[in-house]
């Protein structure tokens, strides 16, 4: 009769540690059945090394953990309220941000909301949740460093992305501390630990591979969210490193003696997959490019505001002073003019300010260098904040920054065309420049829209501040034909003044 030898116990205990075994009673128990049945075979004739292999492959790693996933199942009551727990948050919340992403791509009302609840529910409960389960499977093996790196570092990256999509204050500080932590605490702290890891020395360089690469590949997806430089190169280095490199050189030395595909195989090859798709996708995200070319007119609408502005101020200053010029009402007529557009311009830089603040976060003291230069602008892409600032809530769009907008244009328009009711010309062109006609476009129903929801129902931020540039510009326009017409009257009075002193 063949027993078992110490050396032979010795692989067994072993072989059930590898499967990641933490329950203490539980892995004795493993070890005495596993040694019982290596016994029966070789009692039926087989050497250990045999019978030892015929056993393992009934009762593989994967089979062993299960055995203790449901020991602790059954003895562990806190486990299994946990696990269930985790699994009911998990679905609820995954199905919110679903329907979240849906209504916000949809623009319906509630996606806000249920992208918030979701988010929540994702990285305050399901991922913690998910890590203390992870850890009491021993599914991730490693000290308390790794696991509380995971939490952290996730939670903060899970409601990063929420800060991001909802452009709320703190996004981008959100983002950059969740991937630091997983890509230069995180990453490296697993790797350090299969580096140690005594079973897994053949696939030491193929881990190493695989940490930078996923290094490289986060910080490529930070860089290209927050449009730091470099960010293009990172991706690419990420997608080499990890398809090319990490997944043959890993698959061979793991898969090179199975008589067929594994699933794990199959489920690495997807994941890798999927991976590098949303990479991809986000390396071709063309959405900065294409602001680009609504940030340049908007730039030149600036310019062209500014130059038209200092043209009036030379225009009025020049008649005013003028010590010729003996009419002190025109003088005073000149200078209601300058008052009404810089009152005008002054309130739609601060509708500016009010949605430049709102989508980056910034104070509105912070705000004054984006209205220069509006590539420092991050959320260019936001239509959320410009419609709630410009239109609010009501469905005509008659309840936001709009619609006082267009009443003061109205009024600026009106008072232009008080000083100059003798001059077709400057008339017709404050008539078109301050126009807020009824447009012709209509719903889906056939109903007109109101000029409120025509100008600025769902632009985005460069387009509505583009759109509040030109108005600012036609103001200017307005302005200096107004001077103009009144400078004819001060250049007539002038005349008179040296035709008298003749």
């Amino acid at each position: 009769m063949q027993e078992l030898t110490i050396a032979n116990i010795n692989i067994i205990i072993d072989e059930v540690n590898k499967a990641g075994i933490t329950f203490s009673h539980l892995r004795e128990e493993l070890v005495d059945h596993i040694c019982c049945n290596v016994e029966h075979e070789m009692q039926m004739g087989l050497t250990f090394e045999k019978a030892f292999e015929k056993i393992r492959n009934i009762a593989d790693n994967k089979g062993l953990r299960k055995v203790q996933e449901s020991t602790l199942l059954l003895i562990d009551k806190k486990y299994r309220i946990m696990k269930n727990t985790m699994k009911i948050i998990g679905w609820i919340s995954m199905t919110m941000i679903t329907v979240g992403a849906l209504f916000k791509i949809q623009h319906w009302p509630g996606a806000g909301i249920l992208l918030v609840l979701g988010f929540f529910l994702l990285g305050a409960l399901f991922f913690p949740s998910a890590v203390w389960v992870m850890k009491k499977e021993a599914k991730i093996k490693g000290n308390l460093f790794i696991y509380l790196v995971s939490i952290i570092g996730g939670i903060i990256f899970i409601f990063g992305i929420l800060f991001k999509i909802q452009h709320y204050p703190g996004a981008g500080i959100l983002l950059i501390v969740g991937f630091s932590s997983i890509g230069l605490l995180l990453i490296p702290a697993i790797l350090i630990s299969k580096l140690r890891d005594e079973n897994a020395k053949n696939l030491r360089s193929s881990y190493v591979i695989g940490a930078i690469a996923l290094i490289f590949y986060l910080a490529g997806d930070l860089f290209k969210i927050m449009h730091y430089p470099g960010a293009s190169i990172c991706l690419i280095i990420g997608a080499i490193g990890l398809t090319a490199i990490f997944l043959p050189f890993y698959s061979f030395k793991v898969y090179k003696n199975t008589d067929s595909i594994k699933a794990s195989f199959l489920f690495l090859c997807v994941g890798i997959l999927f991976f590098n798709m949303f990479n991809i996708l986000l390396a071709l995200n063309v959405s900065k490019d294409v602001l680009s070319y609504f940030i340049k007119p908007g730039q030149e609408l600036i310019k062209t505001t500014a130059i038209l502005e200092n043209k009036s101020n030379i225009l009025s200053a020049k008649i005013i002073n003028d010590t010729l010029v003996k009419d002190t009402l025109l003088k005073g007529e000149m200078k209601k003019v300058k008052v009404k557009s810089d009152e005008f311009c002054n309130y739609i830089d601060n509708i500016k300010t009010e949605i430049i603040s709102g989508v980056d976060g910034l104070s509105e003291n912070e705000t004054s260098n984006l209205l220069k230069n509006l590539t420092l602008i991050i959320g260019k892409d936001n239509t959320e904040i410009p419609t709630r600032v410009l239109l609010g809530e009501s469905p005509d769009g008659d309840k936001g920054k709009a619609s006082e907008l267009k009443s003061k244009m109205e009024l600026l328009k009106t008072k232009l065309l008080d000083y100059c009711k003798n001059d077709t010309t400057a008339a017709v062109i404050i008539q078109k420049t301050l126009g807020t006609e009824s447009p012709v476009n209509t719903d889906g129903n056939g109903k007109k829209v109101s000029w409120e929801l025509d100008n600025f129902y769902h632009q985005t931020t460069i387009a509505a501040i583009n759109k509040l540039s030109y108005f600012q510009r036609n103001a200017r326009i307005a302005e200096l034909e107004a001077l103009e017409s009144l400078k004819s009257y001060v250049v007539a009075d002038a005349q008179k003044v040296i035709i008298k002193n003749k």
